[in-house]
């Protein structure tokens, strides 16, 4: 067998629900398989006889009155459905699949009635949700990439004429245009910055497009979502994003693309924090907030969006309590930044979680002048905080402790001495002050500290041996025999945590390799894709964990809406007799991924030796 044959061997056994063949099946199936390249907007003929499979690319599926219905991306199948055959399949872009005989496929798997189950009954809203028809519907699901234009991001030169620009976007019909110098995002010209900028001022049209760009404009990352550009464009008040990959500009998402989005829920109860004027009125918002978990579990939103949101929710709300007590103590006497950690901070919060935040000030803060100001300020925002659910540190790790609360100064020395001298209250609060996000205030506090922290942390392979050593005190509940670990939690005998055991042990494994190479972005599965592409980990065995970490979540959150709706307060104890026999496979399935990374893991970082 070929390395082409087993390339496609490895993609078929990370697709459901082809996880669960046996290595016989597979080289036979890939013996019957066509490959198939198409370039964007081609459109597509499917013959009602065979199966198809996504390997690279998108394709969008449009119904008999051309609405949208559907796009599928890598690893999704078409060509099931005797009535999805009949709608149009375009490539949104350029898209590499495979051809497979429907009547070879099913003979193979004839004995494998979970296959049969996954395609003609409700296996796909059964399974891992990521690869549920339904779901589909909702744009926001897809990585922003896919959903923009991709040919109407126009690059154009610093020093073309403001005329020049003017015309190629009226010709282009396009309402901004990109400015790059090197190859690198350098400005954005949008239509509004030809009536404030050139019509009201009178400016010459033959000056050159930098005297009218937005210089260092907002961007996003290719790999993003939908509700991801929503959020961000409200809360910047923008309405055009260029997409980046690699540092480089690759697309352009605009507010009239997220047009199409089906709930607005999130933004929504963010405006209404927005508006809010006391802890009382936030306090109110915030009880929504689990109702917006059940909502977006119920309406299939991908898991990542729905922590996402969350999450946003409660920035906002920390946001707000800041203004208020600014509004009520005056502006502060020097800079600070607010900076949340954990969970906040990388986006995956779901239901209301304890708060973890700390305050990084100016170097010019004076304890004797400035103490009085911050320690009002910072038990403002956390009585608040708490009032709204979001529950006091049980370790102190709030601002309000004045050891959080400190200069610039301070906290590079904390840094230092944790980085150098490891030890286990060090590494203890390396798990969680290395996901920093700044929220409020000076964030330029925040960015002059970590680019000399992530150095370090690149350089010290003794701190990373440490900290691959420490991620692994949880480990995923699974025995030898390929037999759940059960807690006992309540009334039930039989759960599983799927907190600590399950999304702890790959949010800790992927912030090890992302400080062993200097990564600053926080969010688990943002570490791991920005690990792909800088050829850190494989790209196979990254994708994988990134399914098994979306997967454990999305038990989790089903949980947790399951408990929501029964009144009860929600927690990360999940009861086997709530999943499906079909879901304890995947969960298993997901659980063996992580236990592998984490060998990996220990291998690469040499723990056993500590």
């Amino acid at each position: 067998m070929d390395i082409e044959d087993l390339e496609v061997i490895d993609f078929l056994k990370s697709t459901l629900p082809l996880d669960s063949a046996n290595p016989l099946q597979l080289e036979s199936l890939v013996k019957e398989i066509r490959i198939g390249y198409r370039k964007r907007k081609h459109v597509l003929t499917l013959k009602p006889d065979f199966l198809y499979l996504v390997r690279k690319g998108a394709i969008l599926i449009e119904d008999e009155n051309e609405q949208l219905f559907s796009i599928l991306g890598e690893r999704q199948w078409l060509g099931y459905s005797a009535q999805l055959v009949l709608y149009s399949h375009s490539c949104q872009e350029d898209t590499l699949y495979y051809k497979i005989p429907k009547k070879i496929f099913f003979e193979l798997f004839s004995e494998q009635s979970s296959v049969h189950q996954f395609f003609i009954d409700a296996g796909l809203e059964s399974s891992i949700k990521v690869q549920n028809i339904t779901k589909q519907n909702s744009l926001l699901n897809n990585s922003v990439l896919s959903m923009s234009r991709a040919n109407d991001a126009y690059l154009i030169d610093p020093s073309t004429s403001i005329r020049d620009v003017a015309m190629l976007m009226s010709s282009k019909n396009v309402t901004s245009v990109v400015v790059t110098q090197d190859n690198m995002l350098s400005g954005i010209v949008t239509d509004r910055a030809f009536c404030t900028k050139v019509a009201a001022a009178g400016l010459d049209v033959s000056s050159p497009v930098s005297d009218i760009m937005t210089t260092n404009p907002i961007s996003i990352a290719h790999y993003k979502s939908g509700i991801e550009a929503m959020l961000l464009m409200a809360n910047s008040h923008i309405r055009h994003l260029p997409i980046l990959k690699n540092n480089q500009v690759v697309g352009m998402i605009t507010a009239a693309d997220l047009l199409r989005k089906q709930s607005h829920n999130v933004v929504f109860l963010i405006n209404e924090v927005l508006v809010s004027e006391t802890v009382k009125d936030l306090k109110k918002i915030s009880e929504q907030v689990p109702l917006l978990l059940q909502h977006s579990f119920e309406s299939n939103m991908d898991e990542h969006d729905i922590t996402y949101s969350i999450s946003s929710v409660g920035r906002s709300i920390n946001q707000q309590l800041l203004k208020q007590a600014e509004g009520l103590l005056g502006l502060p006497p020097v800079p600070y930044a607010w900076v949340v950690a954990g969970s906040q901070a990388r986006s995956e919060q779901i239901a209301h979680t304890d708060q973890d935040n700390l305050l990084i000030l100016s170097d010019d803060y004076d304890e004797k002048l400035h103490g009085e100001y911050f320690s009002k300020l910072t038990h403002y925002v956390c009585d608040g905080l708490n009032e709204c659910g979001y529950i006091y540190c049980p370790g102190d790790v709030m601002a309000t402790n004045p050891k959080w609360r400190q200069p610039v100064s301070v906290w590079r020395s904390y840094f230092n001495s944790w980085i150098l001298s490891p030890d286990p209250k060090a590494l203890m609060y390396s798990s969680i002050f290395f996901d920093l996000k700044c929220i409020y205030g000076s964030s330029e506090l925040l960015d002059e500290l970590l680019p000399d922290v992530l150095n370090k942390t690149r350089k010290n392979t003794i701190f990373q041996s440490h900290m691959a050593h420490n991620a692994e005190h949880y480990v995923p509940p699974l025995g030898f025999f390929r037999n759940f670990i059960v807690d006992h939690h309540g009334t039930d005998k039989k759960t599983l945590d799927l907190k600590k055991k399950g999304v702890v042990p790959i949010v800790d494994f992927a912030r090890v390799y992302a400080l062993s190479k200097g990564i600053r972005v926080v969010n688990t599965q943002d570490r791991l894709r920005e690990l792909i592409d800088i050829k850190a980990l494989s790209r196979s065995g990254s994708s994988d964990l990134i399914e098994a970490y979306k997967f454990i979540n999305l038990v989790r959150i089903e949980h947790q809406s399951r408990q929501i709706k029964s009144g009860n307060a929600a927690n990360n104890f999940v009861p086997t007799k709530e999943i499906s026999s079909l879901d304890q496979k995947h969960l298993k399935d997901a659980f063996g991924i992580v236990s592998n990374m984490q060998s990996a893991m220990s291998s690469h970082y040499q723990t056993s030796i500590l």
